[in-house]
């Protein structure tokens, strides 16, 4: 067998004998009291036979359909299944499947029938040959199983991302705010020389190491965007090194005043920015006023998203834009702790790049671990693989569904009630029922 070889590797997908169960296939639960309704319907001039499951009315019952495959150990594998579905209200936490304890996950958004896939390196002894179809957490409805499907392939060509994130020393002289873009343009080069896919700079890098009475107050430094000098700079400096610029700014906006993170392509043009929503106490009184948008920004690598620096302290950020699909968190921060930015990677399966004046500058992968960081003065840089983000749930590193809290199929809970009454809690709506 080749690594491109199109051969079905499930021992009987057709679903064909006689009985209970079709051969190679078993019907497994771990409380006999609370299976599901299970049947086998044979083959019938010459076709496929058919597996189903059925609710019992129990919303706690819980079974499978078990069969294997013909694995090899460092192999890539795509594996796939169809579901027909009837009256299942929540098919996203009551059907799952694993091929070797690898998840396969809904291609498009769920219907009356849905295809399931993955792709995954196989690992033996841990990960099996097991092909498990399940049913859980629904009294009604019923599910049939279509076309279990595992064929070798090629390694896959994965998405790579190379950052850079900057951090800016203590000067060796007193700054203006003209000799530090001086500064932010030499950094640039640093970091260009590097060939990064995207260079984040910290919060407030207008005035990084710039003493108060050379740039006399956050208004008066403010600039405007996209056409201000600093950002004159970062068009420049991207379009020189074909790089993406990810940049913490000082606007000003007719009136008023926002602490932002201005984005640039690799052409030079503005893509977008985001504005900092929660704003610490002293920044309200500096006359800053509050962003209210959560944008994530398309590039030719990948979909990313930044947040400022208090916002890190509230979850629900970073667990937002990783629901819309982010998968490189950006924060442009003055002060912080490298512990939250771990737990925010680790929590929501996606990578997390700081850019910093106190703290270290990091770039952190979706499982937590630091991959690159500088202390002082200077660029760290690390290859990010897009397509398939380490986790620690579990130890299972397939790609594309990152942690549990991301992927309801691995939520393992009944419903969604918790999200609701954590959405109700955080707007102030249940305060009746305390």
């Amino acid at each position: 067998m080749t690594a491109h070889s199109a051969e079905n590797l499930v021992l009987n997908p057709t679903f064909r004998g006689t009985g209970d169960a079709p051969e190679h296939w078993t019907f497994v639960t771990p409380r006999p009291e609370l299976a599901p309704r299970h049947q086998f319907v044979p083959a019938e001039n010459g076709g496929a036979g058919r597996l189903l499951l059925a609710a019992t009315g129990d919303r706690q019952a819980f079974g499978c359909w078990r069969g294997e495959a013909n694995l090899q150990p460092g192999q890539w594998y795509r594996a796939s299944v169809r579901v027909r579905i009837r009256e299942i209200a929540n098919p996203e936490l009551s059907l799952f499947v694993q091929v070797a304890q690898h998840f396969l996950v809904p291609q498009g958004a769920w219907g009356e029938e849905t295809l399931l896939q993955q792709e995954f390196q196989h690992d033996p002894p841990g990960d099996g040959n097991k092909f498990e179809l399940y049913l859980r957490a629904t009294a009604t409805g019923s599910v049939e199983w279509l076309e279990p499907t595992v064929v070798a392939i090629p390694k896959p060509n994965h998405r790579k991302a190379r950052v850079a994130t900057i951090r800016f020393g203590a000067p060796e002289s007193p700054l203006t705010v003209e000799s530090h873009r001086e500064r932010i343009a030499t950094k640039l080069d640093q970091a260009g020389a590097l060939r990064p896919d995207i260079v984040a700079l910290p919060e407030f890098s207008p005035i990084v190491g710039v003493e108060e009475r050379a740039y006399k107050s956050y208004w008066e430094v403010g600039e405007t965007v996209p056409d201000g000098p600093l950002c004159a700079l970062l068009a420049a400096k991207a379009k020189q090194y074909s790089m993406n610029v990810l940049c913490g700014n000082i606007e000003r906006r007719g009136k008023y005043l926002f602490n932002t993170a201005v984005l640039f392509d690799r052409e030079g043009r503005f893509v977008g920015q985001y504005d900092k929503t929660h704003l610490t106490f002293y920044e309200l009184m500096a006359g800053f006023s509050c962003g209210e948008s959560y944008p994530v920004f398309d590039l030719d690598f990948g979909r990313i998203a930044a947040h400022i620096c208090y916002d890190e302290w509230f979850p629900e950020v970073a667990r937002y834009f990783a629901h819309q699909g982010a998968e490189i968190l950006f924060l442009p921060v003055a002060g912080g702790k490298p512990i939250t930015w771990r737990t925010r990677a680790l929590d929501n399966g996606i990578y997390f790049v700081s850019s910093s004046i106190n703290p270290p500058s990091m770039i952190i992968s979706s499982s937590g671990v630091i991959l690159a960081e500088t202390h002082d003065d200077g660029v760290a840089c690390a290859d990010l693989n897009l397509d398939m983000r380490l986790t620690n749930w579990y130890g299972d590193p397939t790609r594309a569904y990152g942690m549990p809290c991301i992927v309801p199929q691995m939520r393992h809970c009944l419903d969604n009630s918790l999200l609701d009454r954590l959405a109700q809690s955080l707007s102030g709506d249940d305060h009746a029922d305390r």
